[in-house]
């Protein structure tokens, strides 16, 4: 393995000398920054080339999550696998939940293909029946045969039951407290084996596993195509950074149906970890939670951790958490949280669900998303390009090439893709044309292509990576991408108005940019509250624009587009603007005034 290490480094450099002998002046600076880090560099690349390889190794086993999953789970029968309010499972109840599911389902006649919508809260059995269901093939999310909800959400179904009439609906009420209107899931998979029939289908690594919804950053929400091995390459990392799998208990109050959350599950199926599930975040009681069940890895976003900071706590809590793993925690804050909370260290990561671009700070370099030594960026194939910030859309220079940013300049993240590379593949969506929508081609040379992931992001002189901004036509608020095409679109319906633009504004010492919506004049109060009714029916809360802006004309260039860039700067601030702004509260839209606005910025009102 050493061996392999250093031929990795010594081909990296030799790279790296080729790649620069027509830029002199680029290499000595390379060269130079590069033996001032060495040591720090060839530590994160012996790290990077363990996960590497463990990335090789599941594509070369090409194994199911499920098999994955049995072969834990018969080797650790009595260990504890999830953890729920006052419930333990262990991996034997798991594994026999899911194999009363995939008996079940293959029972009512569906095969590999088929496709199973999950609404259901965080709980055990959440995972459990995802996994039974991924033993037959069927793939949990689009285009269904079958849908999956908790009786918690069944008035909520009753309201668009008559679009499902081609749906089984499966009704799951856990705790068996109420009238089960549609079919009794859990009392329908209670009469069935809990063993492992023979007649399943056979799959592997890269046969669909689930489709996970995101809006990327174009259009609507759209299903991402995740394979069997995609999914537990979520845990290579944590493989290599705590190799005694088995002895981490990690606390995760993120919701299962998150690209974080269903990450994080990939520790206890693939690796052996304990999970502690909770319903819902709570800022009061997570390092009380953590306590209490003795965890010694914690899963945030960074807006978890900013609520976390602002809840008073008079005594300090003694925990076992010494790592944390996500994204999102800002700069201003971390020192901070990490003090008070007494973590060793912070594996902030930055990735998107469908892309190849995945980086991770390593040794807690305050604000860093990931780090990539200057001699490996060429074979990791991730760059930072120059751009348009008004259009979004890559600068080419005159041969029709982009063009590499230099160091400490915000650029467009882009990863290389390499057909014969699996895992630094694009996982694309399931609409073919949004796929091709977010690949670049003819980046550097003739025929080469790039996912473009449409985040700003700066690269120091040494390698260490910042967050800047997020382009296109999603923003992130509350942990969660934002579809402004979503948002406009239920203005189009609601108002008829021609003219709507929405986008995110920034809001002093908060995470992301919340919602903001810009009409064209009509301030009609009736109707604002209206837009409010609509809103909150159809869209989660995080996506709800707090901000209403009422224009007489939309800012436009000589060539007639929008200044969205213009809208954005000058955000909600009335001492700025001239026009009228309202602001939600309580379900309707008031005017902004001078106090309210002081009241937001200076967080007296939280929105």
């Amino acid at each position: 393995m050493v061996c392999a290490v250093v031929l990795f480094v010594v081909v990296a450099i030799a790279v790296l000398i080729i790649t620069k002998l027509l830029k002199p002046n680029e290499l000595w600076r390379q060269g130079g920054t590069t033996i001032r880090t060495i040591s720090k560099d060839l530590r994160i690349a012996w790290i990077l080339l363990r996960i590497k390889l463990l990335h090789r190794k599941l594509c070369r086993d090409n194994v199911a999550v499920y098999t994955k999953f049995c072969k834990i789970a018969r080797k650790y029968p009595q260990k504890t696998a999830f953890i729920y309010e006052s419930e333990t499972w262990t991996f034997s109840d798991a594994l026999n939940l899911s194999n009363k599911v995939a008996n079940y389902f293959k029972a009512r006649g569906y095969v590999k293909g088929h496709c199973v919508a999950l609404m259901l809260e965080n709980c055990p059995d959440y995972p459990c029946i995802w996994m039974g269901i991924s033993k037959l093939g069927c793939i949990r999310a689009a285009n269904c045969r079958g849908l999956i909800f908790d009786s918690n959400l069944c008035n909520a179904i009753e309201d668009v039951a008559g679009e499902f009439a081609q749906l089984d609906l499966f009704e799951y009420d856990r705790n068996n407290a109420r009238n089960v209107k549609y079919i009794n899931l859990k009392r329908e998979i209670n009469n069935f084996s809990t063993e492992d029939t023979s007649g399943f289908p056979k799959i592997t690594g890269h046969d669909t596993l689930l489709y996970i919804y995101t809006s990327g950053t174009t259009g609507f929400p759209k299903p991402v195509v995740i394979s069997n091995t995609r999914f537990l390459t979520f845990a290579c990392f944590a493989n290599v950074v705590m190799p005694k799998m088995t002895d981490v208990i990690a606390y995760c109050p993120m919701p299962l149906y998150h690209s974080s959350g269903c990450g994080i599950m990939a520790l206890t199926v693939a690796g052996g970890a304990t999970l502690v599930l909770k319903r819902k975040f709570s800022a009061k009681n997570y390092w009380s939670d953590c306590s209490k069940f003795q965890c010694n890895l914690a899963v945030y976003i960074g807006e978890m951790c900013r609520y976390i900071l602002s809840v008073p706590q008079n005594d300090v809590i003694k925990h076992n958490v010494k790592n944390i793993l996500g994204t999102g925690l800002q700069r201003h804050i971390w020192k901070t949280y990490i003090e008070k909370f007494q973590i060793e260290n912070v594996y902030e990561f930055y990735g998107s669900t469908e892309g190849n671009v995945q980086i991770v700070n390593l040794d807690n370099k305050v604000g860093s998303v990931g780090y990539i030594p200057n001699f490996l960026k060429s074979l990791m194939g991730i760059f930072l390009i120059k751009y348009d910030p008004n259009t979004g859309e890559p600068i080419r220079d005159n041969n029709g090439r982009c063009i590499k940013c230099s160091p400490n300049e915000p650029g467009l993240v882009i990863g290389k893709i390499r057909s014969k590379v699996a895992v630094d593949g694009f996982a694309r969506y399931l609409d073919i044309d949004a796929s091709e929508k977010k690949i670049l081609w003819d980046v550097f040379v003739i025929g080469d292509k790039y996912f473009i992931v449409g985040d700003v992001l700066v690269c120091d002189e040494l390698g260490y990576f910042y967050f800047q901004d997020r382009i296109g036509d999603t923003f992130r608020w509350k942990g969660e991408n934002v579809s402004t095409a979503e948002v406009e679109d239920i203005i189009w319906k609601t108002t008829k108005l021609n003219q709507v633009n929405v986008y995110g504004v920034e809001i002093p010492g908060a995470e992301g940019r919340i919602g903001m919506a810009a009409i064209l004049g009509n301030d009609d109060k009736s109707q604002l509250n209206v837009l409010a009714k609509e809103f909150k029916s159809n869209l989660p809360s995080y996506a709800i624009p707090a901000f209403i802006r009422v224009l007489e004309s939309f800012p436009i260039t000589g060539t007639y587009k929008l200044k969205k860039l213009e809208l954005q700067k000058e955000g909600f601030n009335i001492n700025v603007i001239k026009d009228k702004v309202y602001i939600l509260s309580s379900g309707k839209y008031i005017p902004l005034t001078k106090e309210i606005y002081n009241d937001v910025i200076n967080h007296r009102l939280r929105l």
